[in-house]
């Protein structure tokens, strides 16, 4: 196998904010001062523009003239494409996993850590933890160029999340099907858990599209 090139500074620095972004430490709609952000990343101010054109091609940034730097605030024709690209590459990844594949422990710990979120009521660090589940998905893959793909997908599936005023809406009810779909894959039911998936991401893209229907989505 090739080994992966290191990455360059901007491409670190486009790493930690993509990481900022999915963890849901800066929210759709916020602006990114360039001078409190280069410091908060390490880098000068010009690789932190640098860093902004990256981010810009994956469409979690948006550069408004005269104004400055925003998070990205994704719309329904984003929210259709993810989801699109998702069911390419989810249900596959679990369809070829074997029972006793490392990631699998991964799975199993995001599911602990929501349960455990879930009882403090912190419902960000619940979607968190769904987030890094899905992460875990991608990895039954085995493909580098898959992870890659997945952390871009990650980062605009948490603005769709942040856009939405009820954390607990979008993730409760997937605490139990995560751990459903890490039971069928242990108990070499690979293709039962590929088409929960299937089923389980028809679900999510519409009760997204539900929330930016309704008005449930955040105008700020």
């Amino acid at each position: 196998m090739t080994q992966a090139l290191p990455l360059s500074v901007p491409e670190k620095a486009a790493q930690a904010l993509r990481v900022l972004i999915t963890d849901g430490e800066v929210s759709p709609g916020d602006k990114l001062p360039e001078a409190d952000l280069a410091e908060r990343l390490g880098v000068s101010r010009n690789t932190l523009r640098e860093v902004f054109r990256l981010l810009a091609r994956e469409r979690l940034v948006e550069h408004v003239p005269n104004r400055g730097v925003f998070v990205s605030r994704p719309g329904l024709p984003e929210v259709f494409d993810v989801f699109r690209v998702r069911q390419l590459i989810e249900p596959e990844a679990i369809a070829g996993a074997a029972p006793g594949h490392p990631s699998l422990e991964r799975m199993r710990d995001c599911v602990l850590r929501a349960r455990a979120a879930a009882e403090a009521d912190d419902w960000r660090a619940v979607g968190t933890a769904d987030v890094t589940f899905h992460e875990a998905v991608i990895a039954l893959a085995d493909s580098p160029i898959l992870a890659d793909l997945y952390r871009s997908l990650a980062a605009q599936l948490r603005l769709m999340f942040g856009l939405i005023g009820s954390p607990r809406y979008m993730h409760e009810q997937y605490i139990d099907r995560n751990e459903q779909i890490v039971g069928l894959i242990q108990r070499g039911d690979s293709a039962d858990a590929a088409q929960e998936m299937r089923a389980y991401l028809h679900d999510a893209q519409e009760q997204i599209v539900n929330a930016y229907v309704s008005g449930r989505v955040s105008s700020v």
